[in-house]
């Protein structure tokens, strides 16, 4: 079974930021750090479609960051819910 190499964020940044300058080519990149080229593409899309929110006001952030809190406190709720309908039919299945 072939694994697959693990990379950190910060080696992707770096290797994105660099195509980015287009000096290099990809070919040449992927060449170089022994990347594939499909790896190269993606890391610099996601770097060009993240930094919008790096330049987002701190409301903006704050603002998206409390619509996740509230969603994953829903989630939460209804995951306690049907651990409740759970169990009550577990029961009622061995009577």
């Amino acid at each position: 079974m072939v694994m697959k190499k693990q990379y950190d964020a910060k080696f992707k940044a770096k290797i994105a930021l660099e195509l980015l300058k287009e000096q290099k080519s990809v070919i040449e990149v992927s060449a170089q750090y022994k990347v594939p080229q499909t790896n190269l593409h993606s890391w610099k899309n996601k770097l060009v479609e993240s930094a919008v929110e790096i330049f987002l006001p701190e409301a903006e952030k704050n603002k998206q960051l409390k619509a996740k809190e509230e969603e994953i406190n829903l989630l939460h709720k209804i995951i306690g819910e049907i651990t409740v309908e759970n169990n009550f039919f577990k029961k009622k299945l061995k009577q």
